[in-house]
């Protein structure tokens, strides 16, 4: 009797430890795949505040005025140093102690970034820092190149990324980060804030209309300081009047774990994914 009872309780016990398992795996899947989301969201907006300083029909080696306002807002202020056709150049988008967007973000610290040829133009390389950057709730550090490599077969503009030595921070959590991108502008790029492709104005529309691909790889560790990498498997998508990745796949990789899927879903704009872990799919908000 007492083996007939001891049996089930054992095989219990083994369902439970398993099941208990399988959640922590998961978790970890999910906590890189939310981790990774925000770093890229992150990087993301700083290209697109980026392309708004710079968003006027006038190149940066044409500039007469060192000074102006960040399209759409009153307490951006964005300076460019020196005036003149030699490069190297440096843009600052100061947004002192709290600027709020006209996506409804507050951001604050500066953004510097250092040219070596216009925007635009083929091969010019952007090495860009931070100084007491916020997006938001995340504090923001590290190095950030981005080389213009063109256009594609489409004529869609690309960019290839470098993101080094990051660190987000929020409450008392923090990522570590670095990845490496290559970017392409799938829509918007023939319009900015000054004016469309056959020279009306368009004001902020000219910014929101843009959509941008990535892929490439990235590694780091969690906020909870496990290590993790990560390849994006299929183009990752960001609108720009949309505050979260709507479209695309990657791989998730933490050590000592399984891969798991992350499927950003196919358009809309919100919050919600899935994760594929050895054949079970979980959804999960980012």
């Amino acid at each position: 009797m007492n083996k007939n009872v001891f049996i089930p309780v054992i095989s219990f016990l083994a369902i439970g430890l398993a099941f208990s398992g399988c959640k922590k795996f998961v978790h970890q899947n999910i906590q890189a795949a939310s981790n990774s989301s925000v770093a890229i969201i992150t990087f993301n907006d700083v290209f697109e505040q980026l392309n708004s300083a710079v968003s006027y029909e006038t190149a940066l080696d044409e500039m007469t005025n060192g000074n102006w306002n960040m399209h759409g807002t009153l307490c951006a202020n964005v300076s460019l140093m020196p005036l003149g056709a030699g490069f190297p150049k440096t843009l600052t988008i100061d947004y002192g102690s709290g600027c709020i967007g006209t996506d409804g973000v507050s951001r604050s610290g500066k953004i510097i970034a250092v040219f070596n040829g216009n925007f635009r133009d083929e091969n010019t390389e952007i090495s860009i820092s931070f100084d007491g950057f916020t997006n938001g709730q995340y504090a923001v550090a590290g190095t950030y190149d981005v080389t213009n490599t063109g256009t594609d077969g489409d004529g869609n503009p690309t960019f290839s990324e470098v993101i080094r030595d990051v660190v987000i921070a929020w409450n008392t959590q923090q990522i570590i980060w670095k990845a490496d991108l290559n970017r392409t502008w799938i829509e918007g790029d023939t319009t900015n804030f000054t004016t469309d492709t056959i020279g009306g104005t368009l004001g902020i529309a000219g910014l929101e209309d843009d959509i941008f691909a990535l892929l490439g790889t990235a590694s780091g560790n969690d906020s909870n300081t496990h290590p993790f990498n990560l390849e994006v498997t299929n183009s990752v998508v960001l609108p720009s009047n949309c505050k979260y990745i709507t479209d695309g796949m990657l791989v998730v990789s933490p050590t000592n774990f399984n891969d798991g899927t992350v499927d950003y879903g196919s358009g809309e704009c919100d919050k919600q994914a899935t994760i594929e872990v050895d054949g079970e799919v979980f959804n999960f908000t980012l």
